[in-house]
């Protein structure tokens, strides 16, 4: 009887010890996660290019002109960090922009329960009666890709924040994809 005993308070304490070792390893991951190396920051600033089309498209005077600017990553880049210094409740920082001929993939950290966590996207750019159409192609967490009906209700939203934009005094015409560059050209109407 006493074999028993001493067997059940063995495998008591071996399933403590478990619980332990994997509160622990937790921990550990949480630690690491929270505490890894972070991507270069862009700055958060609008190129004067960028910033001369903001302008002239607000100040309504434009009406009629045409315009043209070559984007480069860091001008995206610096741009979304321009936003995000502005919008404080958008929990992401750390962008960076790759662009290329078949779309743009950006990364930065999601600011989650206290951590920060890898998030990364591909997006495709069209042009659709003067106006952008982005549809997402790829949206991973964390280092994984997430699955279609997040996706797809992420890929709702993108919609629906430019559907507002439907309204703005601008009109696309060309949107050219290169190597590290987008060239945009557009009239203000």
């Amino acid at each position: 009887m006493t074999a028993i005993r001493n067997l059940s308070r063995l495998r008591r304490s071996l399933h403590l010890w478990i619980a332990l070792g994997l509160l622990l390893a937790n921990g550990l991951a949480w630690i690491n996660t929270a505490s890894a190396a972070l991507p270069p920051s862009a700055r958060p600033r609008l190129d004067p290019q960028i910033s001369a089309i903001r302008e002239k498209l607000w100040s309504g005077k434009a009406k009629g002109e045409t315009f043209q600017i070559v984007i480069t990553e860091q001008m995206a880049a610096e741009a979304v960090a321009w936003f995000l210094a502005r919008h404080p409740e958008v929990p992401f920082s750390h962008p960076e922009v790759e662009i290329d001929p078949q779309g743009v993939t950006g990364r930065g950290l999601a600011h989650l329960f206290g951590l920060r966590t890898p998030v990364q996207g591909r997006t495709r750019i069209t042009i659709r009666n003067g106006r952008p159409v982005v549809t997402i192609e790829q949206l991973g967490f964390a280092g994984a890709n997430l699955p279609d009906f997040l996706v797809n209700a992420i890929q709702e939203q993108v919609e629906a924040q430019f559907l507002r934009a439907q309204n703005l005094p601008l009109l696309l015409t060309r949107l050219e994809f290169g190597e590290g560059t987008i060239t945009v050209e557009g009239k203000y109407r």
